[in-house]
């Protein structure tokens, strides 16, 4: 079967112009491979290159980050094996979201909380319905959930689960609701809606994927990070969607994207709460120690 193959990411990241905070976590990112030990699924919508947890290290060390939370990817579906040897080989340094069935054994969901794992991931995308017992039986374990959808539509469908569900749950790439709606628009009042009920966290993220603009500096993006900065600075999140799979536009410079947090959060104080304090709290960061992971 022939798959497009989902660019790479830019290979040659600029230092960034923002200092980051001592503790700067990067919380939307994703690890490929290597596929010669942690194949991708079949079916499968796509194919992607090699993006593996060396790469995402070189990164970190690029724009002056100390913490990571790895995303599984609808590419390894259930099968988390290449998350959980990214957090075994830094489990000081990284949290995981996984991706499990409502028919995960107990001893599955006991080694993966063991290992770091904090989060499952929905995505509409894989799977508009959602069984809510199991996103009541993670949270006995700990784990909260993360809702990725797009639109008004994927938004109001999901608006009930979210707001019931129990203890903190996080939305990714800001709701991606189209730019040009606006943010009075339907799908973003959910998603200021879903952060009024002070459980929920937004991750910072994905701006190239929902504004108009092909490519860098997504300017009507603006007006949505400063309205979840300023509703709730204390549950906001940035991610850099690090490698970028399924984007076929000009490829990210992801320095570019970190920089964005000097015109979302001009405020040092607001860029320590969404690098450091917040990511810190949301997922139980221990102090730092030294990652050098093995072959």
């Amino acid at each position: 079967m022939s798959r497009r193959v989902s660019p790479p990411p830019d290979s040659t990241p600029k230092a960034p112009v923002l200092q980051a905070p001592a503790g700067a976590c990067d919380s939307h990112f994703h690890i490929f491979g290597p596929q010669s030990r942690f194949p991708f699924i079949e079916p499968r919508p796509l194919d992607a290159v090699d993006c593996t947890l060396e790469d995402l290290l070189a990164l970190q060390r690029r724009l002056g980050l100390e913490h990571g939370v790895a995303v599984q990817t609808m590419l390894y579906g259930n099968d988390n094996a290449c998350l959980l040897d990214a957090l075994a080989r830094c489990p000081d340094r990284l949290r995981g979201v996984a991706s499990v069935g409502a028919g995960i054994a107990d001893s599955a969901l006991e080694e993966l909380s063991a290992a770091g794992v904090v989060a499952n991931r929905f995505s509409y995308l894989r799977s508009p319905a959602i069984d809510p017992n199991l996103i009541h039986r993670l949270h006995e374990y700990g784990w909260h959930p993360q809702f990725w959808f797009e639109g008004a539509e994927q938004a109001g469908a999901w608006r009930s689960t979210m707001l019931n569900s129990p203890g903190d749950f996080v939305i990714d790439h800001m709701g991606w609701q189209p730019c040009e709606k606006g943010v009075d628009a339907p799908g973003f009042r959910t998603v200021l809606e879903c952060l009024d009920s002070g459980r929920c966290w937004v991750k910072l993220s994905g701006p190239n994927r929902f504004s108009a603009q092909p490519a860098h500096p997504y300017a009507d993006t603006m007006e949505f990070a400063r309205a979840l900065i300023e509703r709730a600075p204390n549950r906001v999140l940035w991610g850099s969607d690090w490698p970028h799979p399924n984007w076929w536009q000009p490829m990210p410079n992801d320095a570019d994207l970190l920089d964005l947090l000097l015109e979302w959060a001009p405020d040092p104080a607001d860029r320590q709460r969404i690098l450091v304090d917040n990511p810190a709290e949301l997922f139980g960061f221990p102090p730092l120690a030294a990652c050098t992971p093995s072959a």
